[in-house]
């Protein structure tokens, strides 16, 4: 009878363990998910600047220019910066560019603004 006391306790401290790491497994993923989506805000937020920017300079000369430094300071005060402080990628093709920045959701992939769709994905 003692030995089966014994077994249920160890069985209960197990099971105990077990749902510790899961809550502490989940809380990491939510956390990781919540900077992730607070990133991709301010990465919009600040690219929208330079999409406001492209559009006047457009608007302007009829032609998008070939670096984003060509906006300063004219089009823009200065150029905003990514969530960790990078510069946004600007890639101009034809009529159509995209913005990007890198590492911002779940640190992995880019997230990057379309002209032709003028979403953001990522």
């Amino acid at each position: 009878m003692a030995q089966d006391k014994n077994s249920s306790g160890a069985g209960q401290v197990i099971a105990l363990v077990v749902v510790a790491v899961i809550l502490g497994i989940g809380y990491v993923a939510l956390d990781y998910y919540g900077d992730g989506e607070k990133n991709k805000a301010i990465a919009e937020s600040r690219g929208m600047q330079l999409v406001q920017a492209l559009s006047r300079h457009r608007m302007e000369t009829e032609s998008y220019p070939a670096s984003l430094d060509k906006l300063v300071p004219k089009y823009a005060d200065s150029l905003p910066k990514c969530p960790a402080g990078d510069a946004f990628e600007f890639k101009l093709t034809g009529n159509d560019y995209t913005l990007s920045c890198q590492n911002i959701a779940f640190k992995t992939k880019p997230y990057v603004y379309d002209s032709r769709t003028r979403g953001w994905q990522g």
